[in-house]
């Protein structure tokens, strides 16, 4: 049963009537009376004491504790709150034919600047590949693959090349420091997912830990026994799907924790599949509600849906879009016109929302 915090009205009645029960004769009710302000008093910290109490039942559960108690309890289990992190990558461009050059030197894109972690050796041609961790954290630090880092010190590298590409696998990795809303739900999910010496939950369980991480799920493959599958979405990307560099970071995170050594390739991003809707008939038709049904629609897919496998598909029901829509503020009637049936989602493909097109 919930703490119930009486009223200043209530507790006041309940000082009132123990002066009548143990002071007889007395009547706090009576005006400029000294028993009428002790009974206010009285009242007042009685009040305060059960907004106390109240607070502290509170942090006694993982599922209601705020900020301090909230990771006291994630402690517990060991589970904490994910710091801010750099984004890290490789990045190509131009030196001096066969140059070594040191750890150290500094690009910048934007307001954000990366450094390289290990020294590299350029080709006979000049070419020339660094390893770089963005000197901030937080997931303005990534870069998608292409993006273009300028060199920040021309002076003291004049035969190093002015511009350098992002690889293919991106700048990934970076991300802001936890809340409290994520981190509830991994304390939650690791009480109710112990640790057992290599179940999905495990793997799960490594890939929630990596900062960014927002949704992991893990699979076994049916058609290669022994082998896992951990698909997982990644804050700040595009529909919360992992680039390469994203997905090195977490399978790195897995290999330093799984007892089990079988694949080397678990980690995986998941294939996003547009999920096109048409809608007619929708009453209060205006740009404000159709932006506010596409943003449900999206919230629910990363809420509701999950990749599909061989032998686990996922099926999205078709019933949870019309729901999302309906619940919107400002949305009165609709018809959904499109998808006709629910949808079937397998081989690691996940439901993004696709092209909204709304009909007379």
């Amino acid at each position: 049963m919930a703490w119930q915090i009486r009223s200043l009205a209530e507790a006041s009645q309940r000082v009132r009537g123990a002066f009548r029960q143990y002071m007889p004769g007395t009547d706090a009710a009576l005006k400029n009376n000294f028993v009428t302000v002790t009974g206010k008093v009285l009242a007042a910290l009685s009040h305060e004491f059960e907004l106390r109490m109240a607070y502290l039942a509170r942090q006694l559960f993982a599922s209601t504790a705020s900020a301090a108690f909230l990771a006291r309890h994630g402690s517990d289990v060991g589970i904490f709150r994910k710091a801010a992190s750099p984004a890290i990558g490789l990045i190509t461009g131009s030196g001096a034919p066969n140059a070594i050059y040191p750890a150290g030197i500094r690009f910048v894109s934007g307001d954000v600047v990366y450094v390289s972690t290990t020294p590299a050796s350029a080709s006979p041609g000049g070419d020339v590949t660094f390893s770089v961790q963005a000197q901030t954290t937080g997931a303005a630090t990534n870069r998608d693959a292409g993006g273009v880092l300028g060199l920040a010190d021309p002076v003291l590298w004049p035969f190093l090349g002015a511009e350098w590409a992002v690889s293919t696998s991106g700048l990934g990795g970076g991300a802001d420091r936890e809340g409290d809303d994520a981190l509830r739900e991994r304390i939650l999910f690791r009480k109710r997912n112990p640790p057992g010496g290599g179940r999905l939950t495990d793997y799960e369980n490594a890939a929630l830990s990596v900062p960014g991480v927002v949704k992991a799920w893990a699979f076994r493959q049916p058609l290669a026994p022994g082998f896992i599958s951990v698909f997982f979405l990644f804050a700040g990307r595009p529909n919360l799907i992992p680039t390469p560099g994203d997905v090195a970071v977490v399978q790195a995170a897995i290999d330093a924790t799984r007892l089990i050594r079988i694949d080397d390739n678990v980690a995986v991003a998941p294939t996003p599949e547009p999920l096109d809707l048409t809608i007619s008939g929708l009453a209060n038709d205006s740009a404000e509600v159709r932006v506010a049904i596409e943003a449900a629609v999206a919230a629910m897919l990363v809420a509701r849906a999950r990749p599909g496998v061989a032998g686990d598909a996922f099926t999205l029901s078709r019933s949870w879009i019309s729901e999302a829509i309906s619940r919107v503020s400002g949305e009165d009637r609709h018809v959904l016109d499109w998808p006709l049936d629910d949808v079937t989602y397998t081989n690691g493909r996940y439901p993004v929302l696709g092209t909204v097109t709304y009909a007379a």
